[in-house]
């Protein structure tokens, strides 16, 4: 008997061993099949960024005003740099006339002559004097020797002729025969009064940015035209796309630094959405990634689209340069958990969700028993692949555009409100960042 025993159970044994066996064998089968398969397309889920723009151009229109200067004659002494702030009657530019410059050749020429009365003295200079020639050589070869920028030399000359005037005037005092270098200095002397006297600066009327760019534009292109403005006006002007206007010394205006005006012909959809005082955000060529706010100041309705007027605050400096400039205008701009949207497809489910009836009470209607209304809804969803199994989840679209979307879980309200019940809200799976998703919408 017991012998029997032993031998079942020694059979139950082998049994379960050769059960074993063929779950791995089985296991193994379908770990190969599965490797030489050919893999399932996925793609991450990773923190990205949506923005919808478009790129369009823009007409600059400024508060802007022409400076008279056609009373002023001669050469230019000195003068702002374009696109800086000047304030109301300060100095915009110092000209010099034909008989100045005359007056300027004259003192050049009695500089010569001083500085050869001078090297012709054989005391030995002091060391002030020698001190002053040091720094009239050092300046000479660091700020002058190869210096491109036109201003600086001029305001290094200056500099150097004061100089040499102090060297001259501590020789003509030092020199037993200073009579001749004290007869040029004087003369010297007499000739800048009378370059200072004959000297005529154009003052600034108003407080603004000097700009020397005047295109002829600045009394179409106004406050006052914007309300008549179209988008054909806009594209009949012979203005080039993100052409910088010329330079000219002889033309100058002032233009307010605190704001412009940039008019965008545009047919999309959002442009035909917007509305008044929207604000909205730009990005220049110059500006990078960083976004420009500006406020819809204007929008005029036309028969192929819409033509909008932005108000802006920033990078004025930079549009004085323009008239046409070339520019994105972003809508919207979200960060979030990015996928692509060949990954999300929709699942249908059946709802229920409890409404109340309602009953006239008096003249007014109160809410009675409740019952249960059924529907459908349609849910975003992801597969989720984890190892060698599947999961479905729900996701809400937060931003789209045509290939990507910004994503995020249904919270256990929401899902709640639209009729999914307790059980499988409670049972559902969620995403996070770097899960990977099943592609399915491949073309």
């Amino acid at each position: 008997m017991a012998t029997a025993q032993k031998k079942k159970m020694n059979q139950n044994i082998i049994l379960v061993v050769i059960s074993i066996a063929i779950i791995a064998i089985i296991y193994f089968i379908i770990s190969i099949v599965r490797l030489f398969q050919k893999p399932v397309d996925t793609v991450m889920i990773k923190k990205g960024e949506l923005i919808n723009y478009e790129e369009v151009v823009g007409y600059v229109i400024r508060d802007e005003e022409i400076v008279d200067n056609s009373s002023y004659e001669g050469t230019i002494k000195s003068g702002i740099p374009d696109a800086t702030r000047v304030a109301k009657e300060s100095t915009i530019v110092t000209y010099v006339s034909k008989s100045e410059q005359q007056i300027l050749d004259k003192i050049a020429k009695l500089d010569e002559k001083i500085d050869k009365a001078i090297e012709s003295k054989s005391k030995v200079l002091p060391s002030d004097v020698k001190g002053l020639e040091a720094e009239i050589e050092s300046s000479i070869y660091t700020n002058i020797k190869e210096n491109k920028n036109l201003n600086a030399v001029k305001e290094y000359k200056k500099y150097l002729s004061e100089k040499i005037e102090k060297k001259a005037k501590i020789v003509g005092e030092l020199s037993p025969a200073g009579s001749e270098i004290k007869n040029l200095m004087s003369q010297r002397t007499e000739y800048e009064k009378e370059l200072n006297n004959a000297e005529k600066n154009l003052i600034a009327p108003v407080a603004g940015l000097v700009s020397y760019r005047v295109d002829n534009f600045e009394n179409v292109l106004t406050y006052t035209s914007i309300s008549k403005l179209t988008s054909k006006d806009l594209e009949n002007m012979k203005i080039s796309i993100d052409q910088m206007i010329p330079m000219n010394m002889n033309t100058i205006k002032l233009v307010n630094n605190f704001e412009c005006y940039l008019a965008i012909p545009m047919k999309s959809l959002e442009a035909q959405r917007a509305n008044l005082n929207d604000t909205i955000y730009l990005r220049f060529k110059n500006t990078g990634d960083s976004l420009i706010p500006a406020t819809i100041d204007y929008i005029s309705k036309e028969e192929d689209g819409v033509l909008l007027i932005l108000k802006v605050k920033s990078n004025i400096e930079e549009l004085t340069k323009y008239r046409k400039v070339g520019l994105d205008v972003v809508w919207w701009s979200d960060t979030g958990l990015k996928i692509s949207k060949d990954a999300l497809f929709e699942t249908e489910m059946k709802t229920e969700i409890e409404k109340y009836s309602m009953i006239e009470s008096g003249e007014e209607m109160i809410s009675g028993d409740t019952y249960m209304e059924s529907g459908t809804i349609k849910l975003p969803t992801l597969t989720v692949t984890k190892s060698y199994s599947n999961y479905d989840v729900y996701v809400k679209i937060l931003r789209e555009t045509e290939d990507f979307a910004i994503v995020d879980n249904y919270t256990d309200s929401e899902l709640y409100d639209m009729g999914m019940n307790e059980e499988m809200i409670n049972n559902r799976m969620t995403i996070k960042m770097y899960d990977e998703c099943m592609i399915h919408n491949v073309t």
